[in-house]
């Protein structure tokens, strides 16, 4: 939820900064500071949690997004703001990362999809009730921007005490110490000797990058863009409001299906199911652009999206050995944040010379390469599955 809570947070105090605080160019930097450190949190922080463990990272991740969004609400220029926008931004791709690893470890291996979905539904859960309640807030404290950096620093304090009070470190992080205690004999292995690029583990980590990248350009240009683009080809501001609250209503449905679907099908699989449902939504949803029939349409583009964005999720962190999951996952998250970045931008530009039913359907094409990728990764996991099975079965007899 904080990682929701801060991709909106900034939407929401821009418009009120002070007259000449900054240029509607600079704006834009402002946005993207916090998505530049979440992928450089995923990608260069967040695999220390396969060195020194994941509770400790995820502790050092919370009190540096605690400090980031105080010194946020403190700040009293542009140069100031964007630096502890990117700094929190740091914080929060290394809790993302950790949290999933986290998750997946510390229930039994029949419940890790279940689990895996409800900790993403506090994503999009935490961007919606951060919109609701940051639309009042900013109203009542008559337009004070601060006042929502500050309430994020306070659930980041509530967050660190209780992960310091109650949350333990992974057991198979501990396990790892002892070679006989675990499956995979690549997990016994030194940290720094599993190479993601390496023979063993490319092609899954190639796969796996290649296609959550797709569905996060996809995401990221329709949760950004679809207000502003319904509102002009209906010329209804709410219009274009309430198909943006249906992308962000399905991603929330969305991931709690995984979490149901999970518990039968591997998430490579679901992950094939969502992209291919999303890919024929968005076709659905440009052929009309507003009334119920695209209302409808929206809201299962954002639950197909956001559930194959679980499957991938879920599949990252089963096919690395331990000792390389916080390294695997952090990989694919950084490198599709990035993607995220550039995403809304090109697609600035690509309006210029599209029309927005146009632009939708051009969105099919990465959620079908993505839904190609999945296939890959599906049978990458059977073989996975296939070579630890028969290790496991001594352990048991």
């Amino acid at each position: 939820m904080l990682d929701g809570y801060d991709l909106l947070v900034m939407g929401f105090a821009m418009p009120h900064l002070p007259e000449g605080f900054a240029t509607s160019t600079q704006k834009g930097y402002l946005i993207s500071a916090a998505l530049a450190g979440m992928a450089v949190g995923a990608i260069g922080i967040g695999r220390l949690a396969d060195t020194i463990g994941r509770r400790r990272v995820l502790l050092i991740g919370l009190a540096v997004n605690t400090v980031g969004l105080a010194a946020s609400a403190l700040s009293t220029s542009f140069e100031t703001l964007l630096v502890t926008r990117f700094l929190t931004g740091i914080a929060i791709g290394t809790i993302t990362v950790v949290i999933v690893v986290l998750c997946q470890e510390i229930v039994p291996p029949n419940r890790r999809s279940l689990a895996l979905g409800l900790v993403m539904v506090g994503n999009p859960l935490g961007t919606m009730l951060a919109g609701f309640a940051g639309a009042g807030l900013v109203s009542m404290a008559g337009g004070a921007w601060q006042g929502m950096f500050w309430i994020g620093s306070a659930l980041g304090v509530l967050s660190f005490v209780v992960t310091a009070a109650f949350l333990r470190e992974s057991e198979e992080f501990f396990a790892r110490k002892d070679p006989k205690a675990v499956a995979d004999p690549t997990d016994a292995a030194p940290q720094e000797a599993i190479r993601l690029f390496g023979s063993e583990l490319r092609s899954r980590t190639v796969f796996l990058v290649f296609g959550y990248t797709m569905l996060t350009a996809a995401y990221y240009f329709v949760g950004s863009w679809t207000p502003q683009l319904i509102t002009d080809a209906s010329g209804d501001a709410e219009s274009g409001a309430l198909a943006g609250i249906m992308i962000g209503f399905g991603a929330v449905v969305g991931a709690s299906l995984f979490g149901a679907f999970g518990l039968r099908f591997r998430g490579a699989r679901i992950a094939f199911v969502s992209s291919f449902v999303a890919a024929v939504a968005i076709a659905a949803f440009a052929v009309t652009l507003q009334g119920p029939f695209a209302l409808a349409m929206a809201g299962l583009l954002g639950g197909g999206t956001f559930a194959a964005m679980a499957g991938y999720t879920s599949t990252s962190t089963s096919v690395y050995p331990v000792l390389a999951r916080a390294k695997g996952y952090g990989t694919m998250l950084g490198v599709a944040r990035g993607g995220g970045i550039l995403a809304p931008i090109l697609a600035g530009y690509a309006l210029s010379v599209m029309t927005p039913r146009t632009m939708y359907l051009a969105v099919v094409v990465p959620l079908i390469l993505a839904a190609l990728a999945a296939i890959a990764l599906t049978r990458i996991t059977r073989a996975v599955e296939a070579e630890v099975s028969p290790m496991k079965t001594p352990m048991k007899t």
